[in-house]
């Protein structure tokens, strides 16, 4: 990790925008060397992968794109659709007295993956399977054909893990995005890991109905999934993505502090809910309205 330290006093609106500005323009600017590594070495699969928050699905869109602009034929694949079906992982659980961990490999149906892998890779015609939530299980296929530009971007938590990028061949490239960088922030210290926890709040709050509690609850887990199973393998990829923002902290001070501010006292997280809305709160505040629609940040937002 790395340090960022910024002392910040936007004397206006315009300097706000202007700060906003750079920060994406410098994202944008990897992205595109990324693409052009990509189209220099002639990969057909991309393993994108990444913990939790780290925009993946927004990095995936845009390099989908970009290669689309240089004439690349570019399907996306969630590795969430290769999960197996939902009634197995819990009778699995059961007998191990757990709950299922879908950011385990365990998770993934590898010998499906590694056959619709194997066909994609001899240009065949594929069936990739469609996998419900709701129903937890496959409910359906897409078709897809192979030809010469074809260029598959697998996207997910698992894809770093050895056991699936050892399904993709030679002709790959694994790309690892996550924040790359620490911020100290007007004197205020926030961990890289901090700042994802940040997005995840808002996220799952405004998209998937989830109380701050419960995320703050969840993410003790996730962090001991990532120094198990990502971290450790975050220096083997083949390029490197810093999503990290400047300017998220000042965004997050004026739609996070009173979100945290709404878990009950009683509550075991609410320690720590109200030092992170602490923190937040004495920050100048970066309204959402600056935000371009396209940026890695609207991700979560909205």
């Amino acid at each position: 990790m790395q340090l960022t330290e910024l002392n910040k006093i936007f004397n206006n609106d315009g300097e706000k925008r202007s700060f906003v500005e750079e920060c994406e323009h410098r994202f944008e600017k990897r992205l595109s060397e990324v693409c052009r590594e990509i189209i220099e070495d002639g990969a057909k699969i991309i393993a994108l992968s990444g913990p939790s928050c780290s925009g993946k699905t927004t990095t995936a869109a845009k390099l989908t794109e970009a290669l689309c602009e240089n004439g690349c034929e570019v399907h996306l694949i969630s590795i969430d659709n290769f999960f197996r079906e939902r009634d197995t992982l819990d009778r699995e659980a059961i007998m191990k007295n757990g709950s299922i961990d879908y950011d385990s490999v365990n998770a993934i149906d590898l010998e499906l993956l590694s056959e619709r892998a194997a066909s994609i890779i001899a240009g065949r015609p594929t069936e990739l399977p469609i996998y419900d939530f709701t129903l937890g299980k496959c409910t359906g296929y897409e078709r897809v054909d192979p030809n010469d530009h074809s260029v598959f971007i697998f996207e997910g938590i698992q894809a770093i893990y050895p056991e699936v990028t050892a399904l993709f061949g030679d002709r790959y490239k694994s790309v690892y995005i996550s924040v790359e960088d620490d911020l100290s922030v007007n004197g205020v210290y926030f961990r890289a890991r901090e700042l994802r926890l940040l997005r995840r709040l808002i996220r799952d709050y405004k998209f998937r109905g989830a109380a701050p509690e419960f995320t703050l609850f969840l993410w003790r887990s996730v962090a001991a999934n990532e120094d198990t199973s990502i971290l450790p393998y975050a220096d083997s990829a083949d390029i490197k993505i810093n999503s990290f923002m400047a300017y998220e902290a000042f965004l997050m001070s004026g739609v996070i502090p009173e979100l945290l501010l709404a878990v009950p006292e009683n509550n075991a997280y609410f320690p720590k809910a109200y030092e992170l809305s602490k923190r937040l709160s004495g920050l100048p505040e970066i309204p959402v309205s600056m935000i371009p629609g396209g940026s890695l940040m609207r991700e979560f937002i909205g």
